[in-house]
């Protein structure tokens, strides 16, 4: 069973060592890595080529935005499972991907698994946990979803059900969830382990911070309504007690 990992990073020299080889590094061998890279203008193919012998593919183009990179690098995979790892975000420990495989081995008509992260501040202390509780479509409709990156998917799901639309810039992972998650009858998997590390200032904590200055709850609210489900009522307030929850837990770290 074949695993492809995708990174997408533009200009991150600081912080794409680490996320590199948190891939490499995986204890599971059959691991294709692609790298989608948004013409950094930095040192960060530089970084990336000292690596180019253990990376799959290595692509570097205009992006309209991070989902249109990672659809580039999602059609060009060719593994059973694919799943996400941003610049400056790390897998948890060197057999994570291990522990992913063990699930769709021992449950082959799995079509999603997903698992807990954690987020670091630039001192290594933890700030925010996000542990997901076992699958139940109906605790997305209480702002329940789950770290996009701790996501690990068959490869088919992508091919039979389509893309992220890069059209709605943030809010496509959201509407991916939805369809996927909720509104889809797929097979889904929790794994009680960590699967990502993410770090403050990285390429996914900025996007989620974009969120924070956009009219988000329209854009969430559209989300559930362009998979044909009504959304559900104070989906705002529900999202904003998710991180409260989140930060609270990290305080017992």
């Amino acid at each position: 069973m074949k695993v492809s990992i995708i990174t997408i990073c533009r200009n991150n020299e600081r912080d794409i060592r680490p996320t590199i080889e948190s891939v490499l590094n995986q204890t599971y061998p059959k691991i294709e890595y692609i790298i989608i890279d948004g013409q950094s203008t930095d040192q960060t193919l530089d970084i990336i080529g000292e690596y180019r012998s253990k990376i799959a593919t290595i692509i570097s183009s205009k992006d309209k935005n991070l989902y249109d990179a990672i659809n580039k690098g999602l059609k060009i995979a060719t593994g059973d499972i694919v799943g996400l790892i941003h610049a400056g975000d790390c897998l948890f420990d060197n057999n994570v991907i291990e522990k992913i495989v063990k699930v769709y081995r021992k449950y082959p008509d799995t079509q999603i698994t997903y698992g807990h992260s954690k987020i670091f501040d630039d001192k290594g202390k933890v700030v925010r946990v996000n542990k997901s509780p076992e699958y139940n479509k109906e605790l997305c409709r209480k702002g329940w979803f789950p770290s996009h990156q701790s996501i690990y998917v068959k490869r088919e799901v992508f091919e039979n059900f389509g893309y992220y639309n890069i059209d709605i810039g943030w809010a496509a992972d959201y509407q991916w969830f939805i369809k996927t998650f909720f509104v889809l009858d797929l097979k889904i998997k929790r794994i009680d382990e960590f699967i990502v590390r993410f770090a403050m200032g990285g390429t996914s904590t900025n996007n989620y911070k974009s969120r924070l200055t956009k009219k988000h709850g329209d854009m969430m609210r559209n989300c559930w309504l362009t998979n044909g489900v009504n959304p559900p009522h104070c989906i705002v307030v529900w999202q904003v007690f998710r991180k409260i929850k989140q930060i609270i837990l990290a305080k017992f770290e």
